[in-house]
């Protein structure tokens, strides 16, 4: 549960990795608060109908997977149910996006008149898109579903600007990703034989390696920085079919043949985790220096009694969907 929201853009790929590190740690004996280094600064969070269309949508999303019965099955290292972890989850999160907005204006970043006609008709959207059993379980108005949706939105343009250049000099040749085969022999003259078998004779590699290969794997994915030296530098210089000469790694000698020079699908997964990472490490930088200056927690009473309860009829989980519609990237 150390990432209980799941979007593509750079508010949850970066976000969740630095902040929510902190949520996978908290237990009931922390629930009052972040545990913090520092002075703790109690300020204005959320009202209780705006922390429950947060806690609705996600009790509703684990409910659709696991059925009701995943709010009570225990959850936590002390005994902590899924339900009360949950609502620990959400607090944390939504501190950690209050403290995003004080770093944006902190830094004059705000939302734009024409952003806010746009979160707007999204709030608008997700308010018509809830049942009579919806609004009466969450009890929230269309003012209420505004406010949570432009902090959200703020908080996500701060990581916007602060990571909009990280990332950007990242290519696919760094990220690309290669598939080939490999044929491994701990004897030099056997592996000139099967070289021979498949430069001269043109048999299949593939068959070969069934034979021969005293590896584990014969085909392998391979990325650059991984196995690194000449092993590597021999698998990025072959053509897509092409066959490699024998190298010597370790006490083993090396056939290998290129049968995808570029691996499309996998080259941009890989160029997105990098990004990501690049993206995280300039976030860093900047909100860790905040945190420790500005330690908060929500001083509102209602989060030491809330409870989620039993069979509601409550079936909204769309708030962080039609979100990520509205605002993609």
């Amino acid at each position: 549960m150390n990432r209980i929201f799941l979007k593509k853009n750079k508010l949850i790929s970066v976000v969740m990795m630095v902040a929510m590190l902190l949520v996978s740690s908290l237990s009931m004996s922390a629930c009052r608060g972040i545990e913090l280094k520092n002075k703790t600064e109690e300020v204005e969070g959320y009202t209780e109908s705006q922390a429950m269309i947060v806690l609705t949508n996600e009790m509703n999303r684990y409910r659709k997977a696991y059925t009701d019965d995943i709010l009570k099955v225990e959850a936590g290292d002390s005994g902590e149910s899924f339900e009360e972890l949950l609502i620990d989850n959400v607090k944390a999160f939504l501190e950690q996006v209050k403290l995003l907005c004080m770093l944006a204006e902190e830094r004059g970043i705000s939302v734009t008149s024409q952003e806010r006609d746009s979160i707007r008709a999204l709030s608008e959207l997700y308010y018509s898109s809830l049942t009579p059993e919806d609004k009466d379980y969450i009890g929230c108005s269309l003012e209420d579903v505004q406010r949570v949706y432009e902090d959200y939105f703020l908080a996500d343009k701060l990581i916007n600007e602060l990571t909009k250049n990280a990332g950007s000099e990242i290519s696919d040749s760094e990220a690309k990703v290669i598939e080939i085969q490999q044929i491994a022999l701990s004897d030099e003259k056997k592996a000139l034989a099967v070289l021979k078998l498949l430069k001269i004779d043109g048999l299949d590699f593939a068959t070969l390696a069934s034979r021969y290969n005293e590896a584990e794997e014969t085909a392998l994915s391979l990325r650059r920085d991984t196995i690194g030296g000449l092993y590597e530098d021999t698998a990025f210089s072959l053509d897509e079919g092409e066959i490699s000469n024998i190298i010597k790694t370790g006490d083993l000698y090396y056939i290998l043949k290129c049968t995808n020079g570029y691996d499309e699908k996998a080259t941009q997964e890989r160029k997105r985790l990098i990004e990501n990472a690049i993206d995280t490490s300039a976030f860093s930088e900047v909100y860790e220096g905040y945190k420790e200056e500005h330690n908060i927690r929500f001083g509102e009473r209602f989060w030491n009694d809330i409870s989620l309860g039993e069979g509601s009829a409550s079936t909204a989980d769309n708030f962080f969907r039609l979100y990520d519609e509205a605002f993609p990237g």
